[in-house]
C-alpha cells in the first residue's frame, strides 16, 4: 500500500503545479525517471526514489485528494503561490551518543505560472553627490536615473534625494505619469561636499513613508561611492525602523572606497540587496536589474522559524541561492530571509548537529516559513516536519548531488570570509593561508579571474601589506555569486549584485 507524506511537496518534486492533469503527470514522471535513474550516467538514487514516491501518490485519485487535504491542514496550501521542499544529506543516521553533522537544503520557490501584473512601486532614489562622485560616476548615475523613469508605470511613485553632508529632496514623491517634470532635477544634479549617509537615508525613507501602503512595493535605493563617518549606527537603526513599517532598503557601492561591511549590514536589515559596482558603466544595468526584481516581488519579510528537539542544534544557516551569505544562527528561533522574487528561488543550507542513540523514526525539528504575500497583503505560513531514521548500522547512501554542489561552492565563500576575520584579529599569516586555499579551489572550479585575485591579495599580505580595497570587494562579492550554476568565468567580476 502506498504511503503518502504531506510534509513532502510531491508537485515540486515532479516539477508540476497542483493543477496538472493525468497526462501531464505521466509525461513529467517519465522524463524525471529517465533523468534520475540509477543506471543513467548522472543518476541520483534519492531523487529517483522521491520521483517514484510522488508519482505513486499523485496518480491515485483518492490518494491525491487525501494528500491535498492534509497539505492544506498543515499550512502547505496546494494552490498557494509559494512552496518549499527540504532535502537531507542523509535520510538514515547511526544511533550514537555523540554529535554528528547533518545538512538540510531548504528550497523556496514560486509556483505561479506567470505574474499577473506587478504591484505599484513607491520608490526613493538616494544619491551620493559628494566630491568623489564628480565626472563619469555622476554622469552614469544621471543616465541610470533617466533609465529608471522609462521603466516606471503611471501608477508608480518616485522621489529623489541628493546628499553630501546634508540632504536635499530634489524630487518629492511624484507619480511617474509626470515624467517630463521629473527629468529636469535629475539632469541638473551636481557633485560637491562631504558624505553623510544618514541624512540622505532619513529623507528617502520619509518620502516613501508619505505614500506607503501594503499594496505597493515601498523601497529606498542608496547609491554611494564613499564612507560615512559617525552616523553608521544611526543609519542602521533608521533602516531597522523602516523595515518594521514595510519599507525595504537596498544599497549600491560604486568604486573601491565605500565600506562593504556597513552597506551589507544596511541591506540585510532593510530586506533589500547590496551591490558592488566596480565600473561606472555598470550603474545603469545594475539599477535596471534591481528595478525588474522589485517589480516581480511575490513575498516580503520572510522569516525562517526553527522549533528543534532537545537532541538537535543549528550550528549555522547559509543562504546559497540566489547568492552566498552567512545568516548566522537563529536568534529567538528565527532567521530573517528577506524577499522572494517570481523568477529567483531561495535556497538555505542548514548545518545541524544531531545526537541521538535510540533507533527508530524521529522528528528532528518543525520548521515554519512566515511572511507577507504582496498580492492582497496576505500572511504566508508554511510548515514542515524534519524527520530521520536512526539505526544501529545504517547502509551508506550518497549525498544528493545538489547538496554537494552547494557545499563545494559555499566552502570557497567561507574560506575568504574567514580570511578577512583572521586579518581583522591580527593573524595575517592565517588570512594568507586561507586565501591561498581559496585560490586553489577557484582554479579547480574554473574561476581563474577570482583565483588570481585571491592569490594577489594573499601575496600582498605575505609581504606585510594590507589587502587592496578593490581586491577584497572583488573576492567577497565574486565568491558569493558562485551559487550561479555555471562553469564559465562569472561576469560578476565587473559588477556584482546579490539579493537579500
Amino acid at each position: 500500500m502506498t504511503k503518502l507524506d504531506p510534509q513532502k511537496d510531491y508537485y515540486a518534486i515532479l516539477e508540476l503545479t497542483p493543477e496538472a492533469d493525468t497526462e501531464t503527470l505521466k509525461r513529467a514522471y517519465r522524463e524525471l525517471a529517465r533523468r534520475h535513474h540509477p543506471d543513467s550516467g548522472s543518476g541520483d538514487v534519492e531523487a529517483f526514489r522521491l520521483v517514484q514516491e510522488a508519482y505513486d501518490v499523485l496518480r491515485d485519485t483518492a490518494l491525491r485528494r487525501a494528500y491535498d487535504r492534509q497539505r492544506g491542514r498543515r499550512g502547505r496550501d496546494a494552490e498557494g503561490p509559494i512552496n518549499w521542499t527540504m532535502t537531507l544529506s542523509r535520510e538514515t543516521l547511526p544511533a550514537l551518543a555523540t554529535q554528528q553533522m547533518l545538512y538540510a537544503l531548504v528550497e523556496i520557490v514560486s509556483t505561479a505560472k506567470e505574474t499577473a501584473g506587478r504591484q505599484p512601486l513607491n520608490l526613493a532614489l538616494v544619491v551620493d553627490r559628494s566630491n568623489s562622485m564628480r565626472g563619469i560616476r555622476m554622469e552614469n548615475v544621471k543616465l541610470a536615473a533617466l533609465d529608471l523613469l522609462d521603466y516606471l508605470e503611471p501608477g508608480d511613485r518616485l522621489a529623489m534625494i541628493a546628499f553630501n553632508d546634508r540632504a536635499e529632496v530634489l524630487i518629492p514623491s511624484t507619480l511617474a505619469s509626470d515624467k517630463r517634470n521629473l527629468r529636469s532635477p535629475i539632469t541638473s544634479l551636481v557633485a560637491g561636499g562631504g558624505t553623510e549617509i544618514y541624512q540622505g537615508l532619513l529623507a528617502g525613507i520619509e518620502q516613501v513613508r508619505r505614500f506607503g501602503n501594503a499594496h505597493k512595493v515601498n523601497h529606498v535605493i542608496l547609491l554611494t561611492d564613499g564612507r560615512t563617518y559617525g552616523d553608521e549606527e544611526r543609519s542602521l537603526q533608521e533602516v531597522q525602523r523602516a523595515t518594521t513599517s514595510g519599507i525595504g532598503v537596498s544599497a549600491m557601492g560604486i568604486g573601491e572606497d565605500w565600506n562593504d561591511f556597513f552597506l551589507d549590514n544596511l541591506a540585510q536589515r532593510g530586506g533589500g540587496i547590496s551591490s558592488y559596482i566596480q565600473s561606472p558603466s555598470q550603474i545603469r544595468q545594475m539599477l535596471r536589474d534591481h528595478l525588474q526584481g522589485l517589480g516581480s516581488l511575490l513575498a516580503r519579510d520572510l522569516k525562517f522559524v526553527t522549533n528543534l528537539t532537545d537532541y538537535v542544534q543549528v550550528q549555522a544557516v547559509h543562504r546559497v541561492l540566489p547568492h552566498m551569505e552567512h545568516l548566522g544562527t537563529p536568534q529567538h528561533n528565527t532567521i530573517a530571509v528577506g524577499r522572494l522574487e517570481a523568477d529567483q528561488p531561495i535556497a538555505l543550507l542548514l548545518d545541524l548537529l544531531v545526537e541521538h542513540n535510540e533507533v527508530g523514526r524521529r522528528r528532528l525539528a518543525r520548521f515554519e516559513l512566515e511572511g507577507m504575500l504582496l498580492k492582497g497583503d496576505k500572511p504566508l505560513r508554511l510548515r514542515h516536519d524534519l524527520e530521520v531514521t536512526f539505526a544501529h548500522s545504517p547502509q551508506e547512501s550518497p549525498v544528493p548531488p545538489r547538496i554537494l554542489n552547494h557545499l563545494s561552492r559555499l566552502s570557497v565563500y567561507r574560506l575568504q570570509e574567514r580570511a578577512w576575520l583572521a586579518l581583522e584579529s591580527g593573524d595575517a599569516k592565517q588570512a594568507t593561508s586561507l586565501l591561498n586555499v581559496a585560490a586553489t579551489r577557484l582554479f579547480d572550479m574554473g574561476y581563474r579571474d577570482l583565483a588570481q585575485a585571491a592569490l594577489l591579495e594573499a601575496g600582498r599580505m605575505a609581504q606585510g601589506a594590507a589587502p587592496s580595497s578593490g581586491g577584497r570587494k572583488k573576492l567577497r562579492y565574486g565568491t558569493r555569486a558562485l551559487s550561479i550554476p555555471t562553469h564559465t568565468e562569472p561576469a560578476q567580476t565587473e559588477g556584482v549584485e546579490h539579493d537579500r
